[in-house]
């Protein structure tokens, strides 16, 4: 292409990814009810369709950084309210034990989760750390909440001292380098806003020198660069998300540049190299890899991409050539009119070989807590000088799909989320409530 078209090309791709925040923004705030960002969510572990209030969970991680990236990019003070409103949502929320409220996510309305209460933590810091920078007294209450979490919860029943690693929870002795990887850039935060340099040398250090054990280092195998899904004692699952392995990454990366240790910096590159071995044609990623080779195809997060771009973007900083245009094309291609993008696709084909012909409603529903990735990733590619239109009411979206092997029709507005399906079966969540409805009857649990 001549300069002219180059130039051409970038300007629409500003426009596009621009056009995306500001709708993605706007479904944001139809989420939202009396005590935050609520819906009903999808995994790859379990659904929860039924418990819709407020997650008190990683969704405020991805939120807030997002709004500071906004915040931190334009200058528009706006950004930075929505981001002091989503921290008083955990403020409020926060129980005497230091825990939040409903921070299970797809096991909501139950507390203690990880990584959910070190991803509010670590979003919370960030929140306090601008704050102080503008002489802002009210720093000091967010960085309250995210010290009573990290003292008396983290810290205090998931650190195993004998050990040194952070446990998956109490009650389960497992170290996940996901969910460790996340405590990790908490504290790294930690420390910097207030200066406590122990915690590296007793919680951070140890907790990326175990991730590196949970690594598979085993030159020209395509296994080469994996991170275990979990580690209990010496063994491991076997089992390795790209999704979870992309998470660990930022964490090897700011270990090393506070520490200079080499040998993170040549286990998040090796991590990258095999998430790119595994990434597909249309810039999406397997579910999972499991140790004898087998590829579990689906579901391929859509949403969720935004955290391995955000590692794949990292890693580019370092100096690895690589291409993130195809993924990032997947994630914008996963976008509603209404501004919600589709958590994954292949929901209905988990345990295929190939996606299914018809889209499950799992593929179709924009969740908070998968969405929130990719705010995060596209807000931060915002540039000064960007202007941020508003944008008109969002319109009503109908598609059609199935749902447990029924055919279905998936339809959401600024006010409901409501599926239909053929033999009468209907569902319906009106945002805000903290319940669904299933067949016009309110179900507390789990469907």
């Amino acid at each position: 292409m001549s300069d002219e078209q180059c130039l051409i090309a970038a300007d629409r791709s500003r426009r596009v990814l621009i056009h995306a925040v500001v709708l993605l923004d706007a479904w944001l705030e139809t989420m939202r009810g009396p005590d935050g960002y609520g819906g009903p969510v999808v995994h790859w572990w379990q659904d929860n369709f039924l418990y819709t209030g407020v997650g008190l969970d990683w969704r405020y991680e991805g939120i807030i950084l997002g709004y500071l990236n906004l915040y931190r990019n334009t200058g528009d003070e706006r950004w930075l309210d929505k981001a002091r409103r989503a921290g008083d949502d955990l403020v409020r929320g926060q129980l005497p034990s230091g825990n939040f409220r409903a921070s299970c996510f797809e096991a909501n309305p139950d507390t203690g989760g990880t990584p959910h209460e070190a991803a509010c933590d670590r979003a919370l810091i960030a929140l306090a750390q601008v704050l102080r920078e503008r002489v802002d007294p009210a720093w000091e209450v967010y960085a309250g909440a995210a010290r009573r979490n990290l003292e008396g919860y983290i810290l205090r029943f998931l650190w195993n001292d004998e050990g040194r690693f952070f446990q998956n929870t109490p009650a389960d002795p497992t170290f996940v380098p996901n969910k460790a990887a996340t405590t990790a850039e908490a504290l790294m935060a930690w420390a910097d806003l207030t200066g406590d340099g122990e915690v590296m040398e007793r919680y951070v250090f140890p907790t990326l020198d175990r991730i590196i054990v949970a690594q598979v280092r085993s030159p020209g195998h395509p296994l080469d660069g994996a991170i275990d899904q979990g580690v209990m004692g010496r063994k491991g699952m076997g089992r390795f998300f790209p999704f979870y392995i992309a998470r660990c990454i930022p964490a090897l990366m700011e270990g090393y540049e506070r520490s200079g240790r080499v040998a993170y910096r040549d286990a998040a590159r090796a991590a990258t190299a095999f998430l790119l071995r595994y990434r597909r044609p249309d810039g999406s990623f397997p579910q999972i890899v499991y140790r004898s080779g087998r590829v579990g195809e689906t579901p391929r997060w859509v949403a969720g991409a935004g955290d391995i771009l955000r590692a794949m973007e990292r890693m580019r900083r370092d100096g690895m050539e690589m291409n993130t245009e195809t993924t990032l094309a997947w994630l914008l291609r996963g976008q509603h009119p209404h501004g919600g993008i589709a958590t994954a696709r292949g929901f209905s084909g988990r345990n295929g070989s190939h996606p299914p012909s018809h889209p499950d409603f799992r593929d179709l529903l924009p969740v908070c807590g998968w969405a929130d990735k990719a705010f995060r990733y596209l807000t931060g590619r915002v540039c000064r000088g960007d202007v941020l239109p508003e944008v008109g009411p969002l319109p009503e979206v109908e598609m059609n799909g199935e749902f447990r092997g029924v055919r279905c029709l998936y339809r959401e507005t600024p006010r409901w989320i409501e599926v239909r399906g053929e033999n009468g079966w209907r569902y319906r969540w009106t945002k805000g409530a903290p319940w669904a409805e299933v067949n016009g009857r309110v179900w507390p649990g789990i469907l």
